[in-house]
Order: structure tokens, then C-alpha cells, then sequence
């Protein structure tokens, strides 16, 4: 029975705060593409105190100075959140086209600038991370979830090749990172929160200056094989925390 009322105390929780944060940022674009930054760190950082979840981060002096993307593994929605309130810079994600249609979420996600992607790699994919690229090398970090979709148990799967790409037509550093512990609170399929650690383990950056798109597949399997390093580091820190 306590496991229950804390399961929809959590639940409840998650969802107002998503709702707030989602109309205070849809309202807070019209001034400024940088001014919801702060109320996604606030949410990030409510709904997990909310959810009982605790976390840790190492790495964080391996982010680059200017702007980057982001290459991190995906075992749960609140891989997100685990991201937002330890790394405090303006950023954005690459995200499935499904979440647009989620009512008040899906319309912040689009105001915020996050780009939206069928996942099929065809040409219309190919075309926004394009002209996303601009807006990495001037304006906004990038988060890929590498893999292309949550982890169907909480395991490492094979990187898709969009963030090397991202990172190659940008020119800008590409940032191995890898998250552990998320599955355990919220795996794919499921609706119950339970209050787990989640650890966080940033890399150092791979330069992608002077490298041409035909660098693709090689920085692709060597962020893969880091990240896949970083997740061993990340899951060693979950008993400690």
C-alpha cells in the first residue's frame, strides 16, 4: 500500500510539474529563445526530489566551452531530466515526431526549439538535422539519445549515426556521455516511478575541426565504444549514492 500512494503522489507530481514548466516555457520563447533555460532546470530538478530520485555526476569539466552535441545512451524518460539538472547550459534534444502531438508538452518541446525527427533516416530527417547544424555552431547544444529510441532493457544498443553527423556539419565537439540507473525508475512501457539512484559520467569530447560527413561511421563507433566505457563508470557510482 506505501508503495502505491508513493507511485501516484509521484505521479501526480510528475505531471503537474510537467504542465506548468510546459506553459511557463511555451510563454517565456516569445522573449527569448534562452529564457525558459531556467524553469527546465527547476523542473528537472522538482520532479525528481518529487520522485524520490537521487543522482550523481562526474565529468562535468569535459563540456567544451562553446557550444556541442551531446551523445548519451537512453534507458527512460527521465534521462532528461537527470541531464537537465546537472548540466546548466543552454541546450536542446533530437526527438521523435510523436511527442509534437502530446497536448501543452509537445507544443513547449516545439516553441523550445527542440527538432523533431521521423527516425526513419530519410531525406526529410536528413534535412532538419541539416539545417539544425546552423543553429549548433551559433546559438544551442544538441542532446542525441544515440541509440534512437529508449533501451527496451536498460542495455547498450548499437548508436545511430545522426549525432556524428550533427557534430561533423556543425564543426563542433562531439561529447560522449552516459546515464545510468534511469531504467530501474522508469522502465519503457511503463507507468510506475519508483524511487531509484541515477548516476550521470560525461567524456571527454571528440574534435571534429577539419573532419569531413565521410568521418561519420568511425566517430559513431568510437563515441559508441565510450559511452559504452562511461555506462561501466556510471553504473559503479549508483550503490554509492
Amino acid at each position: 500500500m506505501n508503495e502505491l500512494l508513493r507511485t501516484l503522489v509521484s505521479g501526480v507530481g510528475v505531471v503537474g510539474l510537467t504542465g506548468t514548466a510546459s506553459a511557463a516555457v511555451s510563454a517565456l520563447t516569445f522573449l527569448d529563445e534562452r529564457a525558459p533555460d531556467p524553469i527546465l532546470q527547476v523542473w528537472a530538478d522538482s520532479t525528481l526530489r518529487v520522485s524520490g530520485v537521487r543522482t550523481a555526476c562526474r565529468g562535468l569539466e569535459n563540456l567544451p566551452p562553446g557550444n556541442f552535441v551531446l551523445a548519451v545512451n537512453h534507458q527512460s524518460n527521465f534521462d532528461a531530466m537527470v541531464l537537465f539538472r546537472h548540466i546548466r547550459r543552454h541546450m536542446r534534444f533530437v526527438a521523435k515526431q510523436q511527442l509534437r502531438r502530446v497536448p501543452v508538452f509537445g507544443y513547449a518541446l516545439e516553441r523550445a526549439g527542440n527538432v523533431f525527427v521521423d527516425r526513419t533516416g530519410g531525406d526529410g530527417d536528413k534535412q532538419r538535422l541539416k539545417d539544425a547544424a546552423a543553429h549548433v555552431r551559433n546559438r544551442v547544444s544538441v542532446v542525441f539519445f544515440a541509440e534512437g529510441t529508449r533501451s527496451d532493457d536498460g542495455v547498450l544498443k548499437p548508436f545511430k549515426k545522426g549525432a556524428a553527423i550533427m557534430a561533423l556539419e556543425a564543426q563542433v565537439p562531439l561529447v560522449p556521455a552516459a546515464i545510468a540507473g534511469t531504467y530501474a525508475i522508469l522502465p519503457k512501457g511503463t507507468v510506475a516511478i519508483r524511487p531509484k539512484p541515477a548516476a550521470l559520467v560525461i567524456g571527454k569530447p571528440f574534435e571534429t575541426k577539419g573532419l569531413g560527413v565521410e568521418a561519420r561511421e568511425s566517430l559513431t563507433l568510437e563515441a559508441h565504444d565510450a559511452v559504452a566505457k562511461l555506462l561501466d563508470e556510471a553504473n559503479a557510482m549508483l550503490p554509492t549514492i
